[in-house]
């Protein structure tokens, strides 16, 4: 795990001065608010760190030579989307290629879906394929479009992993696997997340990192919770993804009944709806990641005391149903306080 941080603390340090000449740098502009030129390595710092961190991995659970082909391929079309802004039917068609390893390199796939109706464990049999497709191109995309706020995408992961470590336990490799990507996101948050001193190294993990962070998510997720290696149900980790999975159907929903492609990018995701009720970007990221570690938290209690998949399925549906407004009562609430304040200041 320690190898896994310092390889993506070394390669993040090494890389910052290559960045502007190869045109791995994001420039402000549109939807793009930041200041400067910002370089955007931190998926290629994190694929390192995890390339070294498995490579000391040994187990049948994890077959870690597929995975890692798989994972490489995904950063590399995420690095050449972030240089040279791929259309949507490429990238698309490259993680769908790696969904294909996953499958049948790995051997890693969402066959059984746990009880969410209280009908005993659900088989996907013959469309096996075709939701663990579903699923993990969610899961990447989802974590795509968290990623508009410093540590946001990196901290949502963090808490994923760490959750999945924790249902799996000290004996599982499917924890050992779990904490060496957190070691890694962890020393890629050291350059990302918003604090004063840090500034100066501001580092952006681009879709190389976001995509990668959702896809090895998946990857973890299907290691504890399918075949004999299972400790947890697959209910269970939906809580530990709670918030880039409500951002994610939220945007999609509400742009199909404005009549819009859900895939148009758009100002529409929850980091937005607080950055416009007043909320900095430190705020925003302590509401999102809160909320976030208060799911992962109600998924463990839920896990250890075997609170039925029924019950922990409905409540995570009812929920997602309802953030949208959670989030945008916080961002109007907060929105009014300021215009009480500064008409108090006013008088």
């Amino acid at each position: 795990m320690a190898v896994a941080a310092l390889v993506s603390v070394v390669t993040l340090a090494a890389l910052r001065p290559a960045a502007a000449a190869i045109g791995l740098v994001d420039k402000p502009g549109g939807r793009k608010l930041h200041d400067g030129e910002v370089p955007v390595i931190g998926g290629i710092a994190m694929f390192a760190g995890i390339f070294a961190g498995l490579l000391l991995v040994k187990s049948p659970v994890y077959p870690v030579l597929p995975l890692l082909a798989a994972s490489t391929f995904i950063v590399l079309i995420g690095v050449l989307d972030d240089r040279f802004h791929l259309p949507a039917t490429v990238r698309l068609s490259a993680q769908i290629a790696a969904v294909l390893m996953l499958v049948y390199g790995a051997q890693l796939s969402l066959g059984n879906i746990g009880a969410p109706f209280g009908t005993g464990d659900i088989e996907m049999g013959r469309f096996t394929l075709v939701f663990t497709m579903l699923v993990t191109l969610t899961m990447i995309n989802a974590y795509n479009l968290v990623d508009g706020v410093d540590g946001l995408a990196g901290s949502m992961a963090l808490i994923a992993m760490v959750s999945i470590a924790a249902v799996a336990g000290a004996s599982h490799v499917g924890s050992t696997v779990a904490l060496t990507v957190s070691a890694a996101i962890v020393g890629f948050l050291i350059f990302n997340f918003p604090t004063p001193w840090n500034r100066k190294l501001r580092t952006f993990m681009g879709d190389a990192g976001s995509t990668l962070l959702g896809f090895t998510i998946v990857w973890v997720a299907l290691g504890v919770s399918q075949g004999s290696g299972r400790v947890v149900s697959p209910v269970i980790c939906l809580w530990f993804a709670s918030i880039p999975v409500y951002d994610l159907l939220t945007c999609f929903v509400r742009r199909s009944l404005a009549g819009k492609s859900p895939f148009t990018p758009g100002r529409d995701h929850f980091h937005h709806e607080l950055l416009r009720g007043g909320f900095g970007v430190r705020e925003t990221l302590g509401i999102l990641t809160g909320l976030q570690a208060v799911y992962a938290v109600v998924g463990l209690i839920a896990h250890f005391n075997g609170v039925p998949d029924v019950v922990m399925f409905a409540a995570w549906s009812i929920l997602g149903l309802s953030q949208y407004r959670v989030i945008s009562l916080i961002a109007r609430q907060h929105s009014a306080y300021r215009l009480r304040k500064d008409a108090n200041s006013a008088n």
